[in-house]
């Protein structure tokens, strides 16, 4: 299970995916690695989608189901690329592969699909500073259902000090080209390894941009009804249901 964010935020593999722990119950052995930079691993310099994948495929042993939230759902799709005879299944939770849409120009002409690809470039367009683009970032991932802050907006309340630090850090990250994307894409589709697209339900952006990606590759796509991005965590008993089923349909 490949975690998201970026470095300076609070998390990692075992923090982001605690609510997935039940599923070692029914008989998974989970792997729940920090990613550079997080919990107990060392940096390695900025955020690298592609630098990541080349460790997570080295990881999948012989035989592995991989699941990837957010920016790790990115790293996810690209370690599939490069051991796809290793990869049992592919679950990948508001991956930020956006990007790859724009490989079919055709699809801008479709809002929600718009909507997807502004998903950073309108946080941007609010923010003056690092410190505010982190902010209105992480504001766009959903509420915690009552109307209050998400896990990661509640995170720059409760710790101001971190905003630019993390804001610095998505504009430092290095993302893969969408033609990368796409290509990793095309290569899991031939190797005709099972793939789920989750999203939340909360984002007309997110919802289409899944359905779009999941379309491309000839995949799954479910809505696990979620108040925002981090679905594993606020709704971990339907996704722990989904998640079993799939990988065990897979096997």
């Amino acid at each position: 299970m490949i975690h998201g964010g970026v470095q300076g935020g609070l998390g990692g593999g075992p923090v982001d995916f605690a609510g997935q722990r039940p599923l070692a119950e029914k008989g998974w052995l989970l792997r729940l690695p920090d990613r550079p930079g997080f919990g107990e691993s060392a940096s390695r310099g900025p955020d690298d989608q592609l630098g990541d994948s080349l460790w997570v495929a080295e990881e999948l042993g012989e035989a592995s189901h991989l699941i990837g939230h957010s920016f790790g759902g990115a790293i996810a799709l690209l370690a599939a690329a490069r051991r796809p005879e290793a990869v049992r299944s592919l679950t990948l939770i508001e991956p930020a592969l956006q990007p790859m849409l724009t490989t079919e120009p055709l699809l801008l002409l479709k809002s929600g699909v718009r909507a997807a690809l502004q998903i950073v470039g309108e946080a941007l367009m609010k923010a003056e500073t690092p410190a505010g683009f982190a902010v209105a970032f992480a504001e766009s991932l959903g509420t915690d259902g009552n109307g209050g802050p998400n896990p990661s907006a509640e995170l720059l309340i409760k710790h101001p000090e971190k905003a630019e630090t993390l804001g610095c850090a998505v504009l430092r990250a290095k993302i893969a080209m969408p033609e990368e994307m796409r290509k990793a894409a095309d290569t899991v589709a031939k190797a005709d390894i099972p793939v789920a697209f989750v999203s939340g339900g909360y984002s007309a952006g997110q919802d289409a941009g899944c359905a779009e990606m999941a379309r491309m590759m000839g995949a799954k796509h479910v809505v696990i009804p979620s108040p925002n991005h981090f679905i594993q965590q606020t709704s971990p008993d339907a996704f722990n249901v989904f998640t079993d089923t799939f990988m065990r349909e897979a096997e």
